[in-house]
This record gives structure tokens, C-alpha cells and sequence, in this order.
């Protein structure tokens, strides 16, 4: 290689060394001043009235937590030092994504539910920031949106499923009537097993049957229109054992293998979707009508 050229390549090689040393310069410096942190001015008093000079954002909002509503700050933070750096933190070693143990401690409603072997995966995870502002929010309960929206953000298929032309009445009213928020004992965080949810409202059972209550099985929270729900929902006819009896007398709706799903039993949602649906009667599998959902499971 001639010489000249030998010196124009080095030379070459040398700037792009340079160039690199001084973007990844950039970046480092970037970086660092990214995940500085400020130390947080000293706390004279952790009250409503010290914080407001700096989070006045925060106490106006129209529904507040009531600690943060009572100007008492000190309920959930302390001033603690991360790496020489003052911080506001959260009591007991709570972090942002994991508050569980610090909400329970106020709220032990909620703790015995968190007992229970069905749990909303943010709660399981202790993160209930991700449904509620822990300082206050403009819809109830801190929700990030009103009812039903907030569920909406996570469960796109329900979503979906109340955008059909027939949709179930309770589920466009109120997740909470037949879910609970938090966790329970049955699957989904139903308020009772299976069918015993549907039965509540929709038998129109023999008088020694045992169906639930709808209004203690639903409460004991106050639901807007629940009581005209219950007193309008459509009444089928069932055995007294509730295990059969519709669409047509003799046939099964419970304590038998589901045909259509293998390793699972027969149960009103093996034929209706609870949420909603293209056909009429929230039929299932896109079925319009009865017999396009019969095929399913029956040769004629």
C-alpha cells in the first residue's frame, strides 16, 4: 500500500475514534444528569400546609384520599436520605409499585380480602396505585376514570365485548355487582361460584330451591339502579337442584362436562357471554340464534 494513502486511512480511523469517544461522552453526561436527584428541601413539618407551598396540585383535587384531605402527610411519608440525598418516602419500606402493606394498614377491610385465593393481579402484585391516586383524583374512590372506564383500560376484551349490539345490563352498569375489586374466593373475583352469580337474578326456581339473595349477594356497597336490575332481568325456569332445566326442560346447565370446552363444566357462560355479544340472549361463538349455538354441542 502506497504511503500516502496508508496515512489517509490512519487518519480516517483516528476521527472516527474521536467521534465516538465524544457522542459516548455525551451520552454518559446525559444519562447522569437523567438520573440525578435532587435533594428534596428540608421538612420543617410533614402537614398539609408545609407540602401546599410545593404540591398545591395535589390537595385539589375533588375526591381525596383523607389523609391527604386532612393535610396529614405524615400518615403515609417520611423524610428518609437515599445515597446522601434527602427524599420523601413512603412508611414501612413501601414503594411506589408496591404499597400493599402500607394500605392496609388503614384500610383491613380490604386486608381480609386480600386473603382470599382469587386476586386482581395489581393487587396481588401490591401495586394499588394502579387504580387509585393515593392523593385524590376527580372521579370516586381516586380513580384514574369514572366506574367502569378504569377497568376498561386493562380489559380491552371486555371493552369490546360491551361495544356489541347486545350487551348484559349489569356489566354496562357496574363491573363491581358481580366482580370484586380487590380479590375473592371464585375465579375472576366473582361474589359466588358459577352460576350461583346468574341464578341470583335470572330463577324463576321451584320454592325449594336455593338460590342467593341478589341484593345481599351483590351488597353491601350502594350500586346505582342494582334494584332495577335485579327486578328486570329476564327469568328462566330451573329444577330445584338449579343444575337443570334450560333452554328446555331436562337439560343440563350444571354438574356436567362441557361439550364445547374439554376439562371444563357446563355453566350458564358456556352458552351466553356475560359481558355481551353479537347475538341476541348474549349468545356465545358468534351464534344469532338458538340453533346456530345448539350445533355446537348436538347432530340433528
Amino acid at each position: 500500500m502506497r504511503r500516502p494513502l496508508r496515512l489517509m486511512l490512519m487518519m480516517s480511523a483516528a476521527s472516527l475514534l474521536a467521534t465516538a469517544a465524544s457522542l459516548a461522552s455525551v451520552v454518559s453526561s446525559s444519562s447522569e444528569r437523567a438520573t440525578a436527584k435532587k435533594d428534596h428541601p428540608p421538612v420543617t413539618a410533614m402537614t398539609g400546609a408545609a407540602c401546599t407551598n410545593c404540591h398545591a396540585d395535589i390537595l385539589a383535587r375533588r375526591v381525596m384520599h383523607g389523609p391527604a384531605a386532612s393535610g396529614d402527610c405524615a400518615a403515609c411519608h417520611i423524610v428518609t436520605s437515599s445515597a446522601g440525598t434527602r427524599r420523601i418516602g413512603l412508611k414501612g419500606n413501601a414503594s411506589s409499585r408496591d404499597t400493599a402493606a402500607l394500605c392496609v394498614a388503614c384500610h383491613t377491610d380490604t386486608a381480609d380480602r386480600l386473603k382470599q385465593a382469587h386476586r386482581h393481579a395489581p393487587v396481588a402484585s401490591g401495586n394499588c396505585s394502579a387504580c387509585h391516586d393515593p392523593h385524590g383524583s376527580a372521579y370516586r374512590f381516586q380513580l384514574p376514570a369514572d366506574g367502569n372506564q378504569t377497568c376498561m383500560k386493562c380489559h380491552e376484551d371486555i371493552a369490546q365485548a360491551l361495544a356489541q349490539t347486545h350487551v348484559h345490563g349489569p356489566a354496562v352498569n357496574a363491573c363491581v355487582i358481580c366482580h370484586d375489586a380487590h380479590a375473592a374466593a371464585h375465579p375472576a373475583q366473582l361474589k359466588a361460584a358459577g352460576n350461583d352469580m346468574c341464578v341470583a337474578c335470572h330463577v324463576d326456581a321451584a320454592a325449594d330451591a336455593a338460590a342467593s339473595d341478589p341484593r345481599a349477594l351483590f351488597g353491601p356497597a350502594r350500586i346505582d339502579g342494582l334494584d332495577t336490575l335485579i327486578s328486570k332481568a329476564p327469568r328462566i325456569l330451573l329444577e330445584g337442584s338449579l343444575t337443570m332445566g334450560h333452554p328446555t326442560r331436562g337439560h343440563p346447565v350444571d354438574a356436567r362436562p362441557d361439550p364445547a370446552e374439554k376439562g371444563r363444566s357446563l355453566r350458564c357462560a358456556s352458552c351466553h357471554n356475560p359481558h355481551g355479544s353479537v347475538g341476541a340472549k348474549l349468545l356465545r361463538f358468534g351464534a344469532t340464534g338458538v340453533s346456530s349455538l345448539c350445533i355446537r354441542c348436538h347432530s340433528f
